[in-house]
């Protein structure tokens, strides 16, 4: 759902190498470009993005940031966490080695009694770079707290959708690579299916509609 480009053609060139129908892209890239994504010869749907970073003193501006791209609320807090969850509104809660602590089995509970559609957008390129980065004893528990979440949340039938973002392209994960994590990680294929393809379609579907 979102990766990150330094140029127009960097974005074409990955359209041409993975099997990827929607698309999100930094909003200042997106504007950039817009007019080269368009002529891409290929049905991808291509999607402004923002990440905003929220606390609970600025959840009121979780409505604004909305209504012209799609953006993914970052929690800064367990406070705020739970106040996106209670949000009368949809959104698109980050999930990210930095927020696992709080963007858990827990949250999505929260986000199951939520009063509207709620998504978690697991970040799985940042989950990559930790494990290498990390000492096995943290990669594994990382891992393992990650992959709970996920299962919790397909469980409850809250939405989740993934993105490979790591760096600028070509240091990104492309939609085959996050098949494979996810199976790896023990998910069927119906699973992958829902991450992949329906609920990455369902969230487009209430973005487009503004709710």
């Amino acid at each position: 759902m979102l990766l990150h480009f330094a140029t127009c053609d960097d974005i074409l060139k990955y359209v041409s190498e993975d099997d990827v129908t929607i698309l999100g892209l930094d909003e200042n890239i997106y504007s950039k470009c817009f007019e080269s994504i368009t002529k891409a010869d290929k049905d991808v749907v291509f999607l402004p993005r923002r990440i905003v970073e929220v606390s609970v003193n600025s959840i009121r501006e979780v409505s604004v940031a909305k209504k012209s791209v799609l953006p993914a609320f970052k929690p800064r807090d367990i406070a705020s966490a739970r106040s996106l969850a209670r949000i009368r509104q949809s959104a698109v809660i980050l999930l990210t080695p930095e927020t696992l602590q709080f963007v858990d089995e827990y949250e999505v509970n929260f986000l199951k009694q939520a009063h509207t559609r709620k998504f978690i957008e697991v970040s799985l390129g940042e989950f990559i770079k930790n494990l290498l980065g990390a000492s096995i004893r943290q990669g594994a528990k990382s891992m393992y707290m990650l992959s709970e979440t996920i299962e919790k949340a397909l469980k409850s039938d809250v939405g989740v959708v993934a993105s490979g973002a790591v760096e600028m392209y070509p240091k990104c994960l492309f939609t085959t690579h996050i098949d494979v994590l996810l199976y790896s990680m023990g998910f069927s294929k119906r699973e992958r299916r829902m991450i992949l393809e329906i609920y990455p379609l369902e969230l487009l579907d209430i973005w487009l509609r503004g709710e």
